[in-house]
């Protein structure tokens, strides 16, 4: 199993390569292709036929392809495609759709559209859109390690754009047919295939991809230990990523360093590592920087100059901080696992976990001692003292205090354990027991590939909304029992809303809603970032739990005198009388959301809490059936 998903992070960090290309490519344009955009839409909205209405759309969709507005404009060209009895432009919005839910690494709904559109082509015969899914279709059964699947979808892919000359779609189907050979170790073959896709996209004068296949070929090179050869294609990367986007500059630069180690030119490898610190500085970007320091470290320590290792080791333990921070605190199954330091930290967690209830065990255990104790002493200094009854009755109303004191914080501390265990043994066990369950059967052979691949969406799902419910857990566990401080800083709302929409919509509880945030730019506040990003993540889970695919959620903003009222207000499921009452409560309270997902209530207490904590209030309106807003205050700077 680690081998299979360190396969599964090896390749989405190469796809994200890709994409990333990709979009630098579209917003470096940006401004021509909105107009060009507006434009289209504007004539699509005033057209009269079906017929023209989707030939502009489909323009449209083209244009806009790598947005994330494109996808709402896909399901009506398909639609529209339908009632023209347009297959060819079918079959390619399908492929189109399916490129947007492969970007969001939505796997398996996109292999759906491309499966649909490539039996939609074979039956209208469309040659082209038949080799544009079969290369889709090739590069799905890459990503899932189906190594042999996905070479028989490229070289049918290859055949067909042989056939009728498409030589862009040949160089696509031979670059992503190298990546396979590479994969199963046939390096010379990936080599050769690798070239074949250079020779065309040289041809086509297509610089970007271009870059993306020499820089695949570097990869190919380096794999058979010709870094010669290799490092021309590095720095073509590098050549392009100072032109156009910078970050690309650094993931070449992550090469170069590796290849001047490799052939021992240490001192080449750390001027370019400082190369890309410097471009670091101006826009960061944690997966290569991480590379960069673990080569550093590495170096430093293997030579024993301590004070750079631990240089290179603290800037280490930053990035990979940092990235924890902005790109992810819950992993999706398969993507969780990184690298051997993230497994031992999920077990480390798993213990610190076992030891926070070991400790509360220990607790109890003084506190009972104590208050026996205690009431021993009561019972000898009134039995001693017997005949200084209205002295004694003095001290032991003073002593009946303290009991009852320690006795309220007593049940309050059962009350919570009670609580930790509950959602330990039902939320959080029950998913853990079906992983098991499943890995039980793998390890046994009782499980085939498809059911293992039908089991893991819901598998992510369930680890997903874990995940979110141990983060939860503890920070609540260590209100409750240890209190927290606030870490006043400045906070920009806008970017932190952004940053948690973005996280959420690969999440399990993303069901195709429109998520709008409204909050301006400029917009900023002194409280603590940890606290409040867990607020909107809360909030926004909460609005994604209750509502449906196309339902809008809306994060704003209202400006007062000395405090700003941030509001998430959705179009779902909404809240009775009775559960707004319940709201916010001591007690947990929860309902099941549209897909039925569980929850235990924890969310809004804690994030009441946390508000509470940054001096601010927090309230919910809603009419059942009618949608629901949450809002809460902050102070202004």
């Amino acid at each position: 199993m680690k081998t299979y998903f360190s396969q599964q992070i090896k390749q989405f960090i190469v796809f994200i390569f890709l994409i990333h290309l990709s979009i630098a490519q579209v917003f470096s344009g940006s401004s021509t292709i909105a107009d060009k955009a507006d434009t289209i839409l504007l004539q699509y909205q005033k057209a009269k036929s079906d017929r023209e209405k989707l030939d502009l759309i489909s323009q449209l969709v083209r244009v806009i392809h790598y947005s994330d507005s494109a996808q709402k404009y896909y399901p009506e060209a398909i639609r529209l495609a339908r009632v023209v009895g347009d297959t060819e432009l079918e079959a390619q919005n399908l492929n189109r759709l399916g490129v947007y839910y492969r970007n969001m690494n939505l796997q398996q709904d996109a292999l759906k559209l491309y499966e649909e559109a490539l039996s939609i082509s074979r039956a209208a015969d469309i040659a082209v859109q038949i080799g544009h899914s079969l290369n889709n279709i090739g590069q799905i059964f890459f990503y899932q390690d189906q190594f042999q699947e996905s070479l028989n979808y490229y070289k049918e892919g290859e055949l067909k754009f042989l056939e009728i000359g498409d030589l862009e779609g040949l160089a696509y189907n031979y670059n992503g047919m190298s990546l396979v050979l590479a994969a199963i170790g046939d390096l010379e073959n990936a080599l050769i295939t690798i070239n074949k896709a250079i020779k065309i996209r040289e041809e086509l004068g297509n610089e970007r991809q271009l870059t993306v296949s020499k820089f695949n070929r570097a990869d190919i090179l380096m794999s058979k230990g010709d870094y010669a050869n290799a490092e021309p294609d590095i720095m073509n990367l590098y050549d392009y990523g100072i032109a156009n986007d910078k970050i690309r500059a650094i993931n070449a630069l992550e090469k170069l360093v590796e290849l001047k180690f490799k052939t021992y030119r240490y001192s080449k490898a750390i001027d370019l590592a400082k190369e890309a610190m410097v471009l670091h500085e101006e826009k960061p970007y944690s997966e290569s920087m991480i590379e960069i320091y673990q080569m550093l470290y590495r170096y430093y320590y293997d030579r024993g100059n301590t004070s750079e290792s631990k240089k290179y080791l603290d800037l280490l333990e930053k990035e990979r901080n940092f990235l924890s921070e902005v790109k992810t605190k819950n992993y999706l199954a398969g993507l969780t696992i990184k690298k051997q330091k993230d497994e031992i930290a999920s077990l480390q967690r798993e213990n610190e976990l076992m030891e926070i209830n070991n400790r509360f065990k220990f607790y109890l255990s003084i506190v009972l001692f104590l208050l026996a104790f205690a009431m021993f002493v009561v019972f000898s200094i009134y039995f001693r003292y017997y005949q200084k009854e209205k002295q004694n009755l003095i001290q032991l109303k003073e002593k009946q205090k303290q009991i009852e004191a320690q006795t309220v914080e007593l049940d309050r501390l059962n009350i919570i354990k009670d609580k930790i265990f509950s959602i330990l043994a039902h939320d959080l066990k029950a998913p853990l027991d079906s992983l098991w369950g499943m890995v039980k059967l793998i390890d046994e052979e009782n499980l085939s590939q498809n059911e293992f691949e039908e089991y893991l969406p819901i598998i992510s799902q369930n680890l997903g909304n874990n995940s979110m419910l141990l983060e939860n857990l503890l920070i609540w566990s260590r209100s409750q029992m240890k209190g927290m401080n606030v870490q006043l800083s400045r906070l920009n709302l806008h970017q932190l809303v952004e940053e948690n929409i973005r996280f959420l919509l690969s999440s399990g509880y993303y069901k195709g809603q429109i998520i709008e945030n409204y909050i301006e730019k400029h917009i900023e506040v002194a409280a603590d970032k940890n606290m409040i990003d867990i607020v909107f993540r809360n909030l926004l889970t909460n609005a994604l739990k209750f509502t449906r695919e196309g339902d809008q959620i809306i994060v704003d903003t209202k400006e007062s005198e000395n405090i700003y009222t941030v509001c998430v207000s959705d179009q779902g499921t909404g809240i009775s009388e009775e559960g707004l009452k319940k709201l916010f409560g001591k007690d947990f309270h929860t309902t099941n959301g549209t897909h039925q997902e569980k929850g235990t209530g924890l969310g809004l207490i804690l994030t009441k809490e946390l508000v509470q904590k940054n001096k601010g209030e927090i309230w919910a309106e809603s009419t059942l059936g009618s949608g629901s807003t949450f809002c809460f205050t902050l102070p202004k700077l």
